[in-house]
């Protein structure tokens, strides 16, 4: 597991955030040696897909993580899998939300690039955590974050067709087709302990071995 790095003033941070352990990381300084796997789990298994909006079922952040390692080709499972994790330190903001936040800022499309160098920097240090080195060669990395891109977004289509009520307005979403496989919720339990699994077929242990 990775080594902690030294707590300091909250006082002395600029954007602390409180962990599920009681830990206190700077998300605007985060480092791979400041990712607790086990707040991570945690955390994902609590924050809902949607927004909450899969009526009867509870479908989470975790298990979308899983079912993108399971959907991805070998060589990109542990870059699929943990793709989604910055969700432990951000939630899962609506891009409706987003947008009309967006809008109501002078500069929309700088609101919005900001957020995803957020997330980048996020992941950046989660995959540093992970033991995960990033191709050198720009034209492996742009496939790598296209082809991550496209079968999240795949697997997106897919959940909304098996989890959600049908959309009352026709176009709404912008997806691509969706996987075959149906999507059924697990719940918070099953994606704890699925999750938990997954990260130990990339060498993540979020307990400790005997």
């Amino acid at each position: 597991m990775t080594q902690l790095s030294k707590p300091v003033s909250a006082q002395k941070m600029i954007a602390p955030l409180q962990m599920a352990s009681g830990r206190v990381v700077d998300l605007a300084n985060l480092k791979a040696a400041d990712i607790h796997w086990p707040d991570l789990v945690e955390q994902l298994v609590k924050v809902p897909r949607f927004n909450g909006a899969t009526p009867h079922v509870v479908y989470t952040a975790a298990q979308h993580c899983c079912l993108l390692y399971d959907r991805a080709k070998d060589r990109y499972k542990a870059h699929a899998l943990l793709s989604n994790f910055h969700i432990a330190y951000f939630g899962e903001p609506t891009w409706p939300f987003l947008a009309l936040a967006a809008n109501e800022t002078e500069d929309p499309q700088g609101f919005m690039e900001g957020i995803a160098e957020a997330k980048g920097k996020i992941t950046e240090a989660i995959y540093e955590a992970a033991g995960l080195v990033e191709e050198a060669d720009d034209d492996l990395l742009l496939h790598r974050l296209n082809y991550i891109n496209r079968i999240d977004k795949m697997l997106t289509a897919s959940e909304r067709r098996d989890l959600m009520a049908k959309c009352m307005v026709r176009d709404h979403w912008n997806l691509p087709e969706p996987f075959p496989v149906p999507v059924k919720a697990w719940g918070p339990d099953k994606a704890r302990e699925q999750l938990t699994l997954r990260l130990t077929l990339i060498g993540i242990y979020t307990r400790e071995r005997v």
